[in-house]
């Protein structure tokens, strides 16, 4: 039997759902796959700057802001990105093929001076802002644990591992496992999963960025 709430069964208020095929593609994108998972509660104001690849799931509240089309954000195929996660994009952010945002990370790819020679936040003219500004790079097979905080200008190399509440400032060499805040190396990752590639069949596992 269904459980009704008013006049709506009630699973059907649970969650906001994913957009279908159709209503993604009536929004501008850069690219678009195919097998694009998007909730209905994700924000993306500049969504022509935004390339996407195939087989990608966006998932609630996050935000992704691609605010240059010199600097647009590219996530390649088989990317996740989990609830409550904030891509500020305004110098470019790419997440390549196979890589993972657990929920709740921020990645940064500009940010306010917070030295004291520029004065800060959204509301002022931009000569008078400044700060650490660069591409956010997540190479393919990188995972990253809740909570992780990535800076601008950061290349985190293939295969990397980051622990839960990581504090990423600089560049991460492939392969390695990182934690901590700021996150250092602890021991190198297995490589074991490449060896599941031939079953993801077809183009699926061709690169795309």
């Amino acid at each position: 039997m269904t459980t009704s709430f008013g006049a709506q069964p009630l699973q059907r208020r649970m969650g906001a759902g994913y957009y279908t095929d159709e209503e993604l593609r009536q929004f501008e994108w850069g690219a678009l796959g195919v097998d694009v998972r998007i909730k209905r509660n994700v924000v993306i104001p500049f969504t022509q700057n935004v390339y996407i690849g195939s087989h990608v799931r966006i998932d609630d509240f996050t935000v992704i802001v691609a605010s240059s089309a010199d600097s647009p954000v590219r996530l390649g195929n088989h990317v996740f990105v989990g609830d409550l996660c904030h891509l500020a994009g305004s110098d470019g952010i790419t997440l390549e093929d196979f890589s993972a945002v657990a929920p709740g990370c921020h990645l940064f790819s500009g940010s306010d001076d917070y030295t004291g020679q520029k004065l800060t936040g959204p509301t002022l003219p931009k000569e008078l802002l400044g700060g650490p500004a660069g591409r956010v790079t997540l190479h393919r097979f990188v995972i990253l644990g809740a909570g992780t905080v990535v800076h601008p200008g950061v290349e985190i190399g293939e295969g990397v591992a980051v622990g839960s509440l990581g504090l990423v400032r600089t560049d991460l060499e492939a392969w390695g496992i990182y934690a901590g805040s700021p996150v250092r190396r602890l021991r190198d990752r297995s490589r074991a999963m490449l060896d599941l590639l031939p079953q993801v069949t077809g183009s699926d596992a061709r690169g795309s960025l």
